[in-house]
């Protein structure tokens, strides 16, 4: 018996996938320049400027899939393309930049799922969620998050300063250590939101990258902003303590590159996780090996 299906792709369905895909970019250039030009200038914004890596990544991991899904065209993604351009076109007109920049998002999928069909999109849903994080966060919802975790960041970084024994006087969202006293502002220099965001696709890409059982990829998505929290407690009582009891130059290096070092504590911290339930011997992934 033959059994049918999706033919494998050729060169030419490639070539065709490429051209949409490029042609979808054109249209959206503009947006498309205003999110990467948001993403360079504004650090709050950075998880722009290595989304698309970890939707590679993402796409990688599951890249053995391609030879069950093969070329097989679909409507829905010419509705999608639609809809992104009808959300292109309003949001530029309405000044809606959220809009205006989804629906650039959407004329990409959209025109990937046109010539690979709707069961790409079920087998590389993350690839595809990865992109979302393209989108600069509006405003709106930065400054509702910034401020109850600057607080919070503030308050627990006074307490485990105090519990460490280094001195240091509250003022606001500024903390002042040292002799003389030099000022390590929270809401500014070390604003937790400018990574909170990246360190949300960073866990992300973590939890859909290993066959982890849903109500596991779930709680660690849950848990993705007390890890940047935990992560910048962490950065706010080491920079102050340095700050305290070191030179100015050396502090504000440390202060630097502190920021750079979250990404991958954030990824220990991940890991640390899932050994811990492995210790609980609770089950996270969807399988287990079995050992003869």
């Amino acid at each position: 018996m033959r059994v049918s299906g999706p033919r494998k792709l050729t060169y030419a369905d490639m070539c065709l996938l490429g051209f949409m895909a490029v042609l979808s970019i054109w249209v959206s250039l503009e947006a498309w320049v205003d999110m990467y030009g948001r993403a360079i200038v504004d650090t709050e914004n950075g998880q722009a400027l290595f989304a698309p890596l970890v939707a590679l990544y993402l796409f990688w991991v599951r890249r053995s899939r391609i030879q069950f899904i093969g070329y097989s065209p679909s409507v829905a993604g010419l509705l999608v393309i639609i809809l992104g351009f009808v959300a292109l076109q309003w949001g530029m007109e309405s000044n809606t930049l959220v809009v205006w920049h989804l629906g650039a998002i959407f004329m990409l999928i959209g025109s990937l799922i046109t010539v690979m069909g709707m069961e790409f999109a079920r087998q590389f849903g993350p690839a595809l969620v990865a992109l979302l994080f393209i989108i600069p966060t509006p405003g709106i919802v930065r400054i509702t998050l910034a401020e109850p975790m600057q607080e919070l960041a503030t308050e627990l970084t006074m307490t485990v300063l105090d519990g460490i024994g280094v001195y240091a006087i509250k003022q606001g969202l500024v903390i002042q250590v040292g002799n003389p006293p030099i000022d390590v502002a929270i809401g500014e220099a070390c604003n937790g939101m400018r990574m909170v965001f990246a360190l949300s696709l960073v866990v992300f890409g973590f939890v859909f990258s290993a066959p982890f059982r849903t109500e596991v990829r779930v709680a660690l998505l849950l848990v993705s902003p007390l890890i940047a929290l935990c992560c910048n407690i962490i950065r706010l009582v080491l920079t102050s303590a340095v700050y305290g009891f070191s030179t100015q130059e050396f502090a504000d290096s440390f202060h630097w590159y502190s920021g750079l070092a979250m990404i991958p504590m954030s990824l220990i911290m991940l890991f640390g996780i899932i050994k811990l339930l492995t210790w609980l011997d609770i089950p996270c992934m969807r399988w287990r090996l079995a050992f003869v």
